[in-house]
Order: C-alpha cells, then structure tokens, then sequence
C-alpha cells in the first residue's frame, strides 16, 4: 500500500470533524444458523448510546448503555441497565454505573435496592476501556483509540495494545488492534486468533468474522432492526448457553473416571476441516479445557496414565490416525505466589502448552450414519475396560481404556 495514502487515511480518520459526524446503525450477530443478538447504537463527538437483545443465556437479556467519549476515544463514564426479557426472582434487572480515568475505574452495581462499589486499578500508564462480550459499537471505540495511539502510523499492520474492563471483571486484560489494510482491522484476545473487522472510509465497522477465534460469529451491518420484536420472539425462543458444560461419571473396572467439558453445537455449520481446521490442537469441546479426571493408573490406547487430573485435547486429520493429547497442565497459567492460591482458575481452552503434554495416542475414527448435533464425550463399558469417545457432526472417534 501507498504510504502516503495511509498517512492521508490515518490523518482523516484522527481528525475532529470526521468523529464529530453524528453516526448510527445496527448489528446483526449470528452463530452458523442461530441468530444470537442484535445491537442499534447511535455515536456522536462526545456519546455513545447502546440497545442489545442477546438470547446466548436463559434468560435472554435486554441491555442500554450511554457512554461519555473523550476527543481520545476514552470511555470516561457509561451507565448500564441489563435486565432479562422475562424478569425473575434469580435473574432481576442489573443498574451499572462506571467511571474511568488514566489510572483506575470505579464500578457501582445496583441490584435488588443493594449497591456495591469496586475499584479496579489500571496498569501504569494505561488507561482502560469498558468491555461488553459481543457489543461491537465499543468495537468501533477500539478502533479510534488504537488510531490516537498511532496504529498504522509506522505501518498498516503495526499492532497496538488496548487495556480493557469487563463488567464485573476484577483486573483489566489486552485486546490487540492491527490494521492490516485501510479498510480492515484485527482485534484479537490473548492465546486467540483476531475478529476480523470490514470498514468504511471513516474507519466504521461493516461486519465483522470471528471464524478464526474461538467464539466463531458472523457480524453484519444493517441500517436499522426492530429490537422490540427480537427481544420479544426471545421470550419464548432463547438459546440458552452456547456451549453449556456436561460431566461424564463412569466406573470402569474399579476404575472412577470423570470428564468435565463443554458441549458446542453444529447449528447448521461444516465442523470438521471448518470450525474445527485439520492437522490443529483442538480443545475437545468449549469454554474450560476438557478436564479428565481419574482415581486410579488407567493404560490408555496402550499408555499408562497415572491416577489424577488431565486435560485432554484432540489433533483431527483429514486422512490418517486421529490424536488424543493428554496434558497435565489443568489450571490457568500463573506466575509466583498466584500458582499456590486454591481459587486458581481451571485451564481455558485456549490455553494449550504443549510443553505440558503427558501422552499423545491414537484415536480409532469412524463415521456415524446420521449427524450428531451437539458434541457428546462418553466412556462406554466394553470388557474389562471401556471406550472414551467423542462424537460430532458425522464423526465418531475413540480409544479403549482399562485400568492398570
């Protein structure tokens, strides 16, 4: 690309008239055949107002936010009403109030007549920006602030680190922003592949695909949708989780094994050599990394695994012997006195080292006569033993297993 031209876009795109333009529009959030949320938004110099409908949980759930935006493209103050399209005693509406500055944030949360403060502070010299799963108006934020810290002014693709604040979050985290070209930009979470974001002559978000990462939605622009009537068929017609978690308990020769995991579905969708690549770690399920757990030595496709906890991971291949990898890592990576706290978090998916792998043995592949929707691990008896299998789509692969 033209240097000149991206100094020219990157000039354009910083200065106040453009950002002052008032801008509107909605977006359309879908998971292969399931509509999964809409979003209408309205930005202007200094405000950011926000309506969300999104039925990836039970119940589904209403969101309106305002926020006060710096000429920086800073976040210094948004207000927050979430609450469910069908109210229950569990699930009441939620009243957020955050403040922002260079060095901390403060978040009250209203609920239930009770208010709770919690002070968060930024990194040094970083300032954060609030983060909502799937609400792509802040990813626009993104955007302008990763410009008025020079994105793209030593290079189209020079990438720049966002700090940002999860709601009910108690420590900031980094996005990556890249701009591979002037009409395109990367925004990635750690230990994941980047949303890949279309955009138009003043750096707006058209769409978005998320087939690379781990959250795997198609985003489209639209100029305006009825959310009322979303939220309304959501009533009746919410998702639920995505991918909720499952457990397998099972008894194998005096052998107590259990395998905790969770379960994402086709919806419509080409899985394996798709959203599941060949020859690629896959996680063997969603969210945590598959945990197995068992209580005594077991020999495994022909290997002995010690009594005690594994994640287990998969390397599909379009011809040839499947793996199943067993890891020993089963928390979240830590550093110093943090690896010895119980509430350590288990291993995201995310997550894989392979400097951690305990095993790596072959899986026997068979295709199943009808697709199976939803991801299913079992431990099935056959002898003195048992097979662990995992079935998806049109693919059943296994390994025997028995106690030692």
């Amino acid at each position: 690309m033209n240097r000149s031209l991206v100094l020219l876009t990157v000039a354009l795109l910083a200065s106040s008239p453009l950002l002052a333009q008032t801008d509107s529009g909605a977006f359309v959030i879908t998971l292969g055949a399931d509509t999964i949320g809409m979003e209408r938004y309205t930005r202007t110099a200094d405000r950011l107002v926000d309506d969300m409908v999104m039925r990836d949980r039970t119940p589904a759930v209403t969101r309106h936010f305002v926020a006060d935006i710096g000429p920086d493209g800073l976040v210094s103050r948004m207000e927050l009403d979430n609450q469910p399209v069908t109210p229950t005693v569990a699930a009441g509406p939620l009243h957020l109030v955050a403040r922002y500055s260079k060095d901390e944030a403060f978040l009250d949360v209203m609920r239930n007549g009770q208010t709770t403060t919690a002070h968060v502070a930024a990194l040094t010299g970083v300032a954060m920006l609030p983060f909502i799963n799937f609400c792509y108006a802040l990813y626009d934020q993104y955007g302008v602030r990763a410009r008025a810290l020079g994105a793209g002014g030593s290079g189209a693709g020079a990438p720049v680190k966002l700090s940002v604040l999860n709601f009910g979050g108690g420590a900031p985290f980094d996005l990556t922003v890249t701009f591979p070209q002037r009409d395109s930009m990367g925004v990635a979470f750690e230990n994941d592949q980047p949303t890949l974001f279309k955009l138009n002559a003043a750096g707006r978000i058209l769409g978005a695909d998320g087939r690379l990462t781990t959250q795997k939605v198609l985003v489209t622009r639209v100029a305006t949708l009825d959310l009322a009537a979303f939220a309304a068929a959501a009533r009746s017609r919410t998702l639920g989780q995505l991918s909720p978690p499952d457990s397998v308990r099972a008894s194998i020769g005096g052998a107590d094994i259990a395998i905790d995991y969770g379960r994402p579905a086709m919806r419509g969708r080409k899985i394996f050599g798709n959203i599941v690549p060949w020859n690629q770690v896959w996680r063997t399920g969603a969210n945590f990394a598959t945990r197995l757990t068992t209580s005594v030595d077991l020999v495994m496709g022909g290997t002995t695994i010690p009594k005690g906890s594994y994640t287990l991971w998969t390397l599909p291949a379009a011809t040839g012997a499947w793996k199943l990898i067993i890891n020993k890592q089963t928390k979240a990576p830590c550093e110093g006195d943090a690896c010895a706290l119980p509430t350590r978090a288990r291993l995201w998916g995310t997550d894989y080292d392979a400097d951690s792998d305990f095993a790596r043995v072959d899986l026997k592949v068979e295709r199943l006569p009808r697709p199976v929707e939803q991801l299913v691990i079992a431990v099935e008896p056959q002898g003195k033993g048992g097979l662990l299998t995992v079935q998806w789509e049109t693919t059943r692969a296994s390994v025997l297993i028995q106690r030692k």
